[in-house]
């Protein structure tokens, strides 16, 4: 017998998540979940305002959200006052229209965002009906279809709250088991690439390695006694060392030209008088050298 606990557990997680998301976004308020979820045999629309949503499609289930009546009250006010409305003009109320109203907007938000996360997680499509919230006085029974008596281990209460205020989640799926192909963990977690990393990304300094000089190939000590040379004599006549240089390396000659003092430019003095220093000589060499 296949056990589908595990991948009730996941999906129950991702409606947990979305849950927190879409109430706190709209909202402006902080809304935690309990880190433990409920084994329960059924699901129930429950007082003071239940809202139900069925989704299929391959992969089928029902999902109600139950809110204690101070609950929506602060779900619709503070949404409607973080739109800018008047506090005024506001229902206090959980049976007014604009509260329910206002909920199964929130609902129908919700297993939208689990529905693309499950298909971005697993592959899988479906489809929900309008979410439809009532005012209740007293608890309604419901279920998915299914001869099944062990479909009762698929339902799941989740516990939430905002302002210390508390709703749930009662969530019932059919029983099925997601499983990759390749025995994979299939409830792993995909990593997404955030806004701020993409950004970082897109500033980051790129910087493009180029092969090292012959010379320097070849031998690295010698290379780097060169290159003092090659600053003694660019700080007395740029355009001559340049020409030297790039008969090795035509690209760092160009960049140590660059960084050749401005005062030289305008008060060269011929290579020759730089004491110690033989520039004919390296100019011979590196003709040889090619």
């Amino acid at each position: 017998m296949i056990s589908s606990s595990e991948t009730v557990n996941a999906i129950a997680q991702l409606f947990c998540e979305a849950t927190q998301e879409v109430v706190g976004t709209s909202t402006g308020q902080e809304v935690s979940y309990s880190q433990t979820m409920q084994m329960i045999p059924s699901i129930h629309l429950r007082p003071d305002i239940g809202c139900f949503v069925l989704f299929s499609g391959d992969y089928s289930g029902l999902m109600i959200m139950n809110f204690e009546g101070q609950a929506a009250v602060e779900i619709y006010r503070q949404s409607m006052l973080k739109m800018g409305m008047p506090e005024e003009e506001l229902s206090t109320e959980h049976t007014a229209d604009e509260v329910v109203n206002a909920i199964g907007e929130l609902i129908n938000q919700v297993i939208g965002m689990v529905r693309r996360r499950i298909e971005e997680q697993y592959q899988l499509v479906a489809h929900n009906t309008q979410p439809k919230a009532i005012a209740l006085a007293t608890a309604i029974i419901l279920n998915i279809d299914s001869r099944d008596p062990a479909s009762q281990e698929l339902c799941r209460r989740l516990s939430f709250k905002i302002n210390r205020k508390s709703f749930h989640i009662e969530l019932s799926l059919e029983r099925s088991e997601f499983v990759r192909f390749d025995g994979g963990d299939v409830h792993r977690p995909k990593h997404h690439q955030s806004n701020k990393d993409i950004k970082m990304e897109n500033f980051a300094p790129q910087t493009a390695s180029a092969p090292a000089p012959k010379a320097v190939q070849a031998d690295p000590f010698a290379a780097a006694q060169a290159a003092t040379q090659f600053e003694v004599v660019a700080a007395q006549d740029p355009f001559a060392a340049a020409q030297a240089a790039a008969q090795e390396d035509p690209f760092a000659a160009a960049q140590k030209a660059a960084k050749a003092p401005t005062s030289a430019k305008t008060a060269a003095k011929p290579a020759s008088a730089v004491e110690g220093f033989d520039f004919e000589a390296l100019q011979r060499q590196a003709k040889q050298d090619h």
